[in-house]
């Protein structure tokens, strides 16, 4: 569900559920329906009547209003939909099942779109991006300052979890927001991930989709006084609207500022050109696994409080029993001195019953004995067809969503790196459409910051953001030794760049390539103090120019 935490909107959370604002076990589940056409279009409206009004407000609010309540009444319920079962809260947990109230009625919901989300973005995002610099055109413009400025945006953003987040966010609902925006009282720029459920992008109707605004509107609950919050982002400045009754309510202006980037500061990334999260195609097998599992735990407890039936003539009363007599018309007793009675009788407070036959009479003037049976009234459990449905269910999911099922006990063992390779096929293609749409949203990103750092003068040309080149690393497991035997035979035919080198062992070492070369200009030898013939080699290959009669504690040398 939607961060309730932040939001407090529990009327948005009801309105995930198939019927809004339903009660727990109301909801049907597997009924052919889920979200309706329109819970995923891309908003837009002509450029003209946007730069027409976009300075003006009271102008603007009439339309934020309009684009506020389609999001918040047709889009919102589908994401949080699929946000509720990343966190576990499945539909499963408000199915009408019908069941008596004597009967158990287990809720059991699958954790499986968290295991495929965390699964991609551990794959993705688990290595650090890489952000390098090549002019195609000028070979002497190394971009210098471009690359520290981004170095050190990414530092104090903490940029590798942030992409964790984007991906967390893209593949549960498809699409993930970012705003930019510079820390107050500094000229710091900063970037923070935006909830899906609370943002929406507006664009131009032109070929290139271009963004006209953007919009981020939440609840806030404080002291059960309830306001909403609402900021529209144009390419220059930034509407702070509040609202006391609902998100499409009447706007209230509180504020308005510039921004720095001359572009719209939210930027949207997309899963694929269909804005479907990752597991979205296979909720219906989620719904099934559940009710599956569910009816399995119903049928286990059911089990232990099943209905003792006891067929024969039974009674459980004293007066309703007649005495069984002897021959001589006396009442007749049991070991224990408990007395007889010619049918069964039943003490629901005793642990153990003592069944005995009933005594009829036959026309032959002897007695026919009608035998007293109990028994638990129970169904079959299928436990094999149960476990082979469950089975089926799971493949079908781990294929259609490309997600390897690491549980298999043949996933990995003993698997060469060609056989890895083709078990993680259907990912990587995958993977490489979903990449090249992360690159362009990287890439706005960067240009987003290259414009404000030209605009405070921190680099000179803020078009060089279009030389930059974002490198992807897969997270996958490392075969250490194997690494270090394809760096030795790199290394020894001489035809890979020192630097190619250590960057390829850094997965090993943990030590960038910059690190490593500082750290081999100060390695020294501990007994003579002379510098070791390995040391020279290791430092010459490095690229380091090294005096052989060099005597100290350091190397002071420097790279060719």
């Amino acid at each position: 569900m939607v961060n309730i935490a932040e939001t407090n909107d529990l009327q948005a959370h009801d309105m995930s559920l198939p019927d809004p604002y339903v009660k727990k076990s109301s909801v049907s589940m597997l009924d052919g329906s889920r979200f309706p056409f329109v819970a995923n279009q891309v908003y837009r409206m002509p450029s003209d009547k946007w730069q027409a009004i976009k300075d003006n407000p009271e102008a603007v609010k009439p339309i934020i209003q309009w684009f506020v309540k389609d999001h918040y009444v047709n889009q919102l319920p589908r994401i949080l939909t699929l946000e509720r079962y990343y966190q576990g809260d499945n539909d499963i947990h408000y199915w009408n099942s019908e069941k008596a109230s004597d009967r158990a009625d287990n809720r059991i919901a699958n954790g499986l779109g968290r295991y495929i989300t965390d699964i991609r973005v551990g794959y993705q995002f688990g290595n650090p991006l890489k952000f390098g610099y090549s002019n195609l055109v000028d070979n002497n413009d190394t971009g210098d300052d471009l690359i520290n400025q981004i170095e050190l945006f990414n530092s104090k953003n903490d940029e590798t979890y942030h992409e964790k987040v984007m991906g967390k966010n893209l593949n549960n609902t498809g699409r993930a927001y970012e705003l930019l925006y510079v820390r107050q009282d500094t000229n710091e720029p900063a970037i923070k991930a935006i909830d899906p459920a609370n943002c929406l992008v507006v664009y131009d109707t032109t070929i290139e989709q271009h963004s006209l605004f953007a919009v981020r509107y939440y609840m806030v609950n404080f002291m059960d006084q309830v306001v909403y919050y609402v900021e529209v982002y144009t390419d220059e400045k930034v509407y702070y609207f509040t609202s006391d009754d609902s998100p499409i309510g009447n706007y209230n202006l509180t504020d308005q500022q510039e921004h720095y980037f001359q572009s719209v500061p939210i930027n949207e990334y997309q899963l694929n050109d269909d804005r479907l999260g990752s597991w979205e195609i296979k909720l219906d097998e989620f719904d099934a696994l559940d009710k599956s599992i569910s009816e399995m735990a119903n049928s286990q407890e059911d089990f232990g409080n099943a209905i003792l039936v006891v067929s024969g003539d039974v009674s459980s009363d004293d007066d309703d029993a007649e005495p069984l007599l002897d021959a001589s018309g006396n009442q007749m007793y049991d070991e224990d001195g408990h007395k007889l009675y010619k049918v069964s009788r039943i003490d629901p407070t005793q642990r153990v019953m003592f069944l005995t036959p009933s005594m009829i009479a036959n026309n032959n003037g002897g007695n026919t004995v009608v035998p007293t049976t109990a028994e638990y009234l129970t169904k079959e459990l299928g436990s094999e067809g149960w476990q082979m449905f469950n089975n089926q269910l799971l493949a079908d999911i781990h294929k259609d969503t490309n997600t390897p099922d690491v549980t298999d006990e043949n996933f990995a063992a003993n698997a060469s790196g060609v056989a890895m390779s083709y078990k993680l096929w259907g990912s990587d293609q995958e993977r490489a459409t979903q990449q090249s749409l992360y690159t362009r949203g990287l890439m706005r990103r960067l240009r987003l910051l290259a414009t404000y750092w030209g605009f405070i003068s921190l680099i000179g040309n803020p078009d060089e953001a279009e030389n930059i080149q974002i490198t992807y690393t897969p997270n996958l497991p490392k075969n250490n030794a194997e690494l270090v035997t394809n760096f030795q035979a790199l290394a020894q035919s001489e035809q890979i760049s020192s630097e190619t080198l250590h960057e390829y062992i850094e997965p090993v070492t943990g030590i960038t390539a910059d690190q490593e070369a500082e750290r081999l200009k100060k390695q020294t030898v501990t007994n003579s103090g002379n510098t070791s013939d390995l040391f020279i080699n290791a430092l010459q290959k490095a690229g380091i120019n090294v005096d052989n009669n060099f005597e100290g504690e350091t190397a002071d040398s420097t790279t060719s």
